[in-house]
C-alpha cells in the first residue's frame, strides 16, 4: 500500500469477511470448522495466525491450565512475528478472496530479510513524499499488521502476568501500551475515512481492551503503572468496546466478553449494581441468541445470575455452557469448577463435593496444572465441613500446599488460608462460609437463601470451640455480612462494632479487620454518613492484614466513588 488513499473501501466487501466466518464459528463452538479456514494459512498470513491463536484461546479458556497458556504464548509469538515480517510487503487483504477454495496456502510466501529491507525503504520514501506534498499518508496494510502485532503482544503480556512472570509481562505490557497509543491516534486523526471501519474497530478493540485490563489490575499495581506512563481510562475503554461490540465485526465477540468482564468482575464499590448488571444482560442476551451453542456467554450468564442471587437460573446457565462445550468435544475444566461453585452457593453440599472431587480426579489423571487447583481443594474441604466430616476436611486442607498452582496468580491465596486453619483448627467450622464470602456469593444471596445459610452456619458451629480472637471475630464478621445482604443495616453495623471493640485482640495478619472496615464503610455510606464512611475506608485501606488484592481494589474504587459523591453533595 503506497498512497494516501485507503487500500480498502468502507463501501466495498469487508476485508475480514472470510476471517469473520471463522470467528463466528469459534464463538459458536464450531472450532473444527474454523480450523479448516484458519489452519492452511496460519504460518504465512498474520491475520490468520492471530485468529488461529484466538481460536485456541477460546478453546482453552475453558480449562485454564499452565500447559495451554504455554502453547498460547507460542501461537501469539507466531502471529506477531508474521505481522512484523509482512507489514512492508504487498497487502494480503484479498488473500482469502483470491484463494477461496484453493486451500493450498502455497501461492504466497513471506518476503526475505533483504526484500523486507527494500520494501521498508520504499515505504518510507512514499511516506516522506506524501508529507512533503502536504498529503495525509495512510497505509492500511501496515496498520493492519501493527494492530495484529499489538493484539498478539497484549495477549502474551496477559498470559505472562497470569503465570507470575511479572518482569516479562510488564515489559511487554509497556510496549503494547506504546503501540495502542500510536494506533488510536492514527484512527482518531482519520477525518476522511481512509481507514476501513473494520480496521478502525480492531484498533479500538485493542485500545479499549487495554484500558479495561488496567481497570482490573490491583490498585497498588496501578499506582506503579501510572508512574511509568500508563493511563487508566475505564470510561473511554468502555466507550470503545461498546462501539466495537455494536459493529458486528471480527472483534465484536471479544469486545462483548471484555465488557461483561468489566460489568461482572470489576468491583462496583458504592456504585449502582443493578445498572451495571443491566448492561451485562443486554450483551449476554444478544450473544446467547447469536451463538446458541456457545460456552462463554452462558458461563458469564452464570455469574450474572449469581450476582442477582438467582441460583436456579445460574445453574441452568452453567449446565448449558458445560453441555455445549462437551458436545463440541471439549473438556471444560473451568466450567465444571464454576458448576460446583454454583451448587455450593445453592447449599447443595453433597453434589458440590462430588463435582469438586471428580474435577480433582480428572486433574490427577491428566496431570494438567489447573489455574485454580488450590481453590478446588479448599472448596472440597469446605464441603466436608458443611457435611460434618471435619477429619476429611483437615486431610484435604493439608494437601493444599502441595496441590495449589504456584505459577497461577489466581491460586496465590489458597495455601495462605489453608495454613491458617491448620495452625488454628478453631477456624475450621467457618471454612464453608469463608469460601462463599471470598467468592462474593455470600454478598449476593437473596434473603431466603441467606436465612438458610445462617441456619447452616449455626448448625456447623454448634458445640464447636470458637474461642479466641480470630475465630470469634471471623464468625461475627460473617454473621454481620449475612445481615447486611438482607438489608438489615443497623443490625449488621452492630456486628461490625463488636469487632472494632475487640480490635486490639485480633491478629494483625488476619483478614477480619480489613474486611470488617470495608463492610462497615459501605454500611455507613448506605446510611448517608459519608464522613464516617470515609474514615472507615481510609482506616481499613491502611491495615496490613490478609486483605487480598481484590479487597484493595474495592477500597480504591469505593474511595473514588465516595469522593465524587461528597463533591456532588457540596455542589448541590
Amino acid at each position: 500500500m503506497s498512497t494516501e488513499v485507503s487500500s480498502g473501501s468502507n463501501d466495498g466487501p469487508g476485508f475480514h469477511h472470510h476471517i469473520q466466518d471463522a470467528v463466528h464459528m469459534i464463538w459458536n463452538n464450531q472450532c473444527s470448522e474454523a480450523e479448516e479456514i484458519l489452519f492452511p494459512y496460519k504460518e504465512i498470513h498474520p491475520r490468520y495466525a492471530l485468529e488461529y491463536a484466538n481460536k485456541y484461546l477460546v478453546q482453552t479458556l475453558m480449562n485454564s491450565t499452565n500447559e495451554s497458556r504455554e502453547v498460547l504464548l507460542e501461537l501469539y509469538k507466531v502471529a506477531d512475528s508474521l505481522a512484523s515480517a509482512a507489514k512492508y510487503s504487498e497487502p494480503m487483504f484479498d488473500f482469502d478472496v483470491e484463494n477461496d477454495g484453493d486451500g493450498t496456502g502455497m501461492s504466497m510466501c513471506l518476503p526475505s530479510k533483504a526484500e523486507r529491507k527494500i520494501s521498508k525503504k520504499s515505504f518510507n520514501g512514499r511516506r516522506k513524499a506524501a508529507e512533503k506534498a502536504g498529503q495525509s499518508f495512510v497505509d492500511n496494510w501496515k496498520l493492519e499488521c501493527d494492530v495484529i502485532y499489538a493484539d498478539a503482544l497484549l495477549m502474551r503480556s496477559v498470559c505472562q502476568l497470569m503465570m507470575n512472570s511479572y518482569f516479562k509481562g510488564g515489559v511487554n505490557l509497556r510496549r503494547t501500551w506504546g503501540l495502542y497509543h500510536k494506533l488510536i491516534q492514527v484512527v482518531e486523526a482519520d477525518r476522511t475515512n481512509q481507514i476501513p471501519n473494520e480496521l478502525k474497530m480492531c484498533v479500538k478493540y485493542g485500545t479499549g481492551a487495554f484500558y479495561a485490563f488496567l481497570a482490573l489490575v490491583p490498585a497498588n499495581l496501578m499506582r506503579l503503572l501510572n508512574v511509568i506512563g500508563f493511563i487508566s481510562d475505564k470510561e473511554l475503554g468502555e466507550q470503545y468496546l461498546t462501539e466495537v461490540f455494536e459493529s458486528d465485526g471480527v472483534r465484536s465477540p471479544f469486545a462483548a466478553l471484555v465488557l461483561c468482564t468489566l460489568y461482572l468482575f470489576l468491583p462496583t464499590g458504592l456504585g449502582r449494581v443493578e445498572e451495571t448488571l443491566a448492561k451485562a444482560k443486554r450483551i449476554l442476551d444478544a450473544m446467547n441468541q447469536k451463538y446458541e451453542h456457545n460456552t462463554y456467554f452462558y458461563g458469564y450468564s452464570n455469574f450474572y445470575h449469581r450476582k442477582r442471587g438467582e441460583t436456579a437460573e445460574a445453574l441452568m446457565a452453567i449446565q448449558l455452557a458445560e453441555t455445549n462445550a462437551e458436545r463440541a468435544g471439549l473438556v471444560p475444566i473451568l466450567i465444571r469448577y464454576l458448576h460446583a461453585d454454583t451448587l455450593f452457593m445453592d447449599l447443595r453440599f453433597e453434589e458440590a463435593r462430588d463435582r469438586y472431587a471428580a474435577l480433582l480426579d480428572h486433574l490427577a489423571k491428566t496431570k494438567e496444572s489447573f489455574a485454580y487447583t488450590g481453590q478446588v481443594v479448599l472448596s472440597l474441604a469446605a464441603c466436608f465441613v458443611m457435611l460434618g466430616d471435619d477429619a476429611q476436611a483437615i486431610q484435604w486442607l493439608k494437601k493444599v500446599g502441595t496441590m495449589y498452582n504456584s505459577r497461577s496468580k489466581n491460586d496465590a491465596n489458597s495455601p495462605k488460608f489453608a495454613s491458617r486453619v491448620l495452625a488454628n483448627p478453631r477456624l475450621l467450622p467457618l471454612c464453608g462460609v469463608y469460601m462463599l464470602y471470598i467468592n462474593r456469593d455470600l454478598a449476593h444471596m437473596k434473603v431466603e437463601q441467606a436465612e438458610r445459610l445462617l441456619g447452616e452456619l449455626t448448625r456447623v458451629t454448634k458445640g464447636k470451640d470458637l474461642s479466641g480472637p480470630e475465630p470469634e471475630n471471623m464468625l461475627t464478621l460473617f454473621v454481620g455480612v449475612i445481615h447486611k445482604g438482607c438489608d438489615r443495616i443497623d443490625e449488621a453495623f452492630g456486628y461490625m462494632s463488636k469487632i472494632f471493640a475487640n480490635e486490639k485482640r485480633v491478629p494483625n495478619d488476619s483478614m477480619v479487620l480489613p474486611y470488617a472496615y470495608y463492610e462497615a464503610g459501605e454500611l455507613e455510606y448506605r446510611r448517608g454518613n459519608y464522613e464516617n464512611a470515609k474514615t472507615l475506608f481510609t482506616k481499613g485501606q491502611s491495615l496490613k492484614g490478609d486483605g487480598n488484592e481484590t479487597l484493595m481494589n474495592r477500597y480504591n474504587i469505593a474511595l473514588k466513588q465516595l469522593k465524587r459523591t461528597m463533591e456532588e453533595r457540596k455542589g448541590a
